[in-house]
């Protein structure tokens, strides 16, 4: 096991005199390419931390790899806190050989239980180390959210300035008004998501979408440069499903990126 237990993330806080006591809930494991490691749906025996060699981690009805972990990379902790204890993602070998430490569930929820100091230094680093994967998805998020915000100002700006498009007053009157009711209710509604700080859900995320969709069907035919604008909104709103669903963000395609949001 590494010399030095404090650089690994989950173990970063824990006091060095208790770092013997860690090492010793650990064995090693050889594994070699393809093996297995956690699959997702199934039970997590333990905590693993990774050695040598490269993972791929990946979830069901996503093609392609969601993250690739090198060595000090740890994985399975979420079982030690979740009641289901089972794995969110499929871990998988990917080098041609991979070295692991593993610790089982029970042996190390005991030692932290019997520990007041071993507990506290453990639990910081575990929070440590989950904040900092919150923060970078909350990151994501936002970015999208913002970005669908401008993409939101820009459709309204465009059908406010509708006869720079060569449209007829009558096309401007019949397709615009509800191009800029539908767009307005939108813009409103990622503005509360924006600012309310509180977890997005995948429900509100899929509402918006299915409404922008529904303008798209119903009238931006007619609108050809505000149609490109809306594709781009859609994209980056299925860029925040995909990132609550530890996915692949797509590559938005035409991004105008019209206002500046800070």
């Amino acid at each position: 096991m590494n010399d030095n237990i404090q650089d690994i993330a989950i173990f970063s806080r824990i006091d060095e005199r208790d770092s013997d006591t860690i090492r010793g809930l650990f064995s090693s494991i050889q594994c070699k390419t393809g093996t297995v490691i956690l699959e997702h749906g199934k039970p997590v025996d333990g905590l693993y931390l990774l050695e040598e060699g490269e993972v791929a981690v990946s979830i069901p009805g996503f093609e392609g790899v969601l993250a690739t972990l090198g060595p000090r990379s740890s994985f399975g902790e979420l079982s030690l806190f979740n009641a289901d204890n089972v794995a969110s993602a499929t871990v998988k070998v990917t080098s041609e050989t991979a070295l692991l430490d593993f610790c089982p569930r029970d042996a190390l929820v005991a030692a932290v239980s019997n520990d007041d100091r071993l507990a506290a230094g453990f639990y910081h680093g575990c929070a440590l180390l989950v904040a900092e994967r919150l923060r970078s998805t909350n990151d994501k998020i936002g970015g999208e959210i913002a970005k669908s915000i401008r993409s939101a100002r820009a459709l309204i700006e465009e059908v406010a300035n509708s006869g720079n498009l060569g449209l007829t007053q009558q096309e401007i009157q019949t397709a615009g008004s509800h191009i800029v009711s539908g767009m307005t209710d939108i813009l409103k509604r990622l503005l509360v998501m924006k600012q309310k700080g509180g977890a997005i859900t995948h429900s509100e995320i899929g509402k918006l979408a299915d409404d922008a969709k529904a303008i798209y069907y119903s009238e931006f035919q007619i609108f050809d440069k505000v149609n490109k604008e809306l594709k781009v909104l859609g994209q980056h709103l299925e860029n925040v499903t995909r990132i609550l669903n530890q996915q692949e963000l797509l590559e938005v395609e035409g991004d105008l990126s019209f206002f500046d949001l800070s």
